[in-house]
């Protein structure tokens, strides 16, 4: 940075200059300007490398770390993913009780002449309750069932948990791509402006070399390059604006004025490649000539995703088993009381007994069979379905996996050329422009040519490191594992005070 601002200040003091004792030295003053230029520009890409991107009105910018920490923090969908586990669980805890008895009341072989209680002996009021028993091991299979669907939610939370992880970083290196290339751009900007002046003063100049030419394509590629730090800037805004979707507070409107994404303007700078935390086998992966398809499959099998829908799977089996039970009978049990009025005055005043009835009910499935075959081959036919899924999901992820290492791999190649090669040759053969210019053995085109060439290679040079980084943040998502012992347990200890938030939520 103290090159650059030496830069700067030599530049803008020479415009207070008079012009007039500098004529006779007019290429001798235009080479040395070109010179600062290229002493600057190298200082402005040292300093997009080191890139600490607080913003000038002091406002605090975004590291990748907080916006990871605040995206899955302020998630609505993990307080929507408890409260479904803690429904799945209250249904569970009541699916094993039995139904309601039935309870009837009723008047039998009452006459229609009189409509007497006591005339005829089998009038009866008769008080009756029954009970009816679900076949089989329906009940238990059913509450086994609704916890097995409730321990997938914590499963979709680690799973969603590394997503919110994987598009804050995506979204994150969007804007600092931008932010990135931007104070590339920003700090050329000025010296293209006095390289321009100082080609004025030399086309005024009797003795300068520079022409028309050369005056119009000073200000033309000025103008290019405010073009394209107003580009970058609507870049990063849009960033940072999509951001906004996972930054923001939990149960809080679109529309809210203290949104904390509107405290970040900026982001920081790129933090270094953390490979260390990747096991030996996950990391030799990333340098592999070629990998197999069973070594993925084997590092793959334990991604949330695929543990999700092995517990679906478990699942869907137990219904198998409650379809199973449709073939077995289903009993019910029933007890009635009977009261009869005493027979008439006139006909004695003789007390009559009252009834007592007590009996078993059983399903007869002779005409069922076939309905009850079907569901149960139905519920066959969707575990398969689900198997087949979790076949074409870990497919998927291979392919994912595959193409993201291969990215990785290609980035980094292609960064080493670049930071190795491509720069250090652009930065030759700029010198070797200029040398040509000063001798009067090229134009003025040449050397902004060249200029312009390693300011893009210096910009693409960000760009394939970001790309480098959105792979590996990619591939960071595929090696994600769940282990449901350790983790369920931890889940299941935010399970209450989480619902008890999300009740509060508006």
């Amino acid at each position: 940075m103290d090159l650059l601002q030496i830069a700067r200040k030599r530049l803008f003091s020479f415009n207070n200059q008079d012009w007039s004792h500098h004529r006779a030295s007019s290429n001798k003053t235009l080479t040395s300007a070109i010179l600062l230029l290229s002493l600057c520009a190298s200082s402005a890409w040292t300093f997009a490398k080191e890139l600490r991107l607080t913003n000038e009105n002091g406002e605090s910018t975004l590291s990748l770390e907080n916006a990871i920490n605040i995206a899955q923090t302020r998630d609505d969908w993990l307080i929507k993913s408890r409260v479904e586990q803690q429904r799945l669980i209250t249904l569970s805890e009541g699916a094993n009780v039995l139904p309601d008895p039935t309870l009837s009341v009723g008047f039998l072989n009452l006459p229609t002449d009189s409509l007497a209680l006591d005339q005829e002996p089998m009038t009866q009021l008769k008080v009756g309750v029954s009970q009816m028993f679900p076949r089989g091991d329906t009940l238990s299979l059913q509450e086994a069932q609704l916890q097995q669907m409730a321990d997938i939610q914590p499963i979709k939370r680690a799973d969603r948990r590394q997503k919110v992880a994987l598009q804050t970083t995506l979204l994150w290196l969007d804007a600092y791509q931008s932010q990135a290339s931007y104070a590339i751009v920003k700090d050329a900007e000025p010296l293209f402006d006095k390289l321009g002046d100082i080609v004025s003063a030399g086309y005024t100049s009797s003795t300068g070399k520079a022409n028309q030419q050369d005056l119009i394509r000073a200000e033309l590629e000025l103008v290019r390059l405010q073009d394209r730090l107003v580009t970058l800037s609507t870049q990063q805004r849009f960033a940072l604006s999509k951001l906004t979707q996972f930054l923001s507070e939990a149960g809080q409107t679109t529309n809210h004025t203290n949104s904390v994404a509107t405290h970040y303007t900026s982001v920081s700078a790129l933090p270094s490649e953390q490979l260390q935390f990747l096991p030996h086998d996950k990391q030799a992966l990333l340098t592999s000539d070629s990998v197999d398809e069973y070594t993925l499959y084997s590092m793959l099998i334990n991604h949330p995703l695929v543990v999700a829908i092995d517990q679906r799977i478990s699942a869907e089996q137990i219904g198998v088993n409650i379809a199973q039970q449709s073939h077995k009978p289903q009993y019910g049990v029933n007890a009635s009381y009977a009261l009869r009025d005493d027979t008439p005055v006139a006909q004695g005043g003789n007390s009559r007994a009252d009834f007592f009835s007590i009996g078993m009910s059983v399903s007869l499935p002779l005409f069922s069979t076939a309905k009850q075959d079907a569901q149960v081959s139905s519920s066959i036919q969707r575990v398969e379905i689900t198997k087949t899924e979790k076949r074409l999901l870990l497919r998927e992820l291979i392919a994912g996996l595959k193409s993201s290492i291969d990215q990785y791999q290609g980035a980094s190649q292609r960064l080493n050329v670049y930071r190795d090669q491509i720069l250090p040759q652009m930065s030759q053969q700029t010198d070797a422009v200029l040398n040509a210019y000063t001798n009067d053995l090229g134009d003025f085109s040449e050397v902004v040519r060249a200029k312009i060439a390693e300011l893009d290679a210096q910009i693409t040079t960000v760009n394939i490191d970001v790309a480098k980084r959105k792979a590996l943040a990619t591939i960071e998502y595929y090696f994600s594992e769940y282990h449901t012992g350790a983790q369920s347990t931890a889940d299941a200890s935010r399970l209450s005070s989480s619902t008890e938030r999300a009740g509060g939520i508006k």
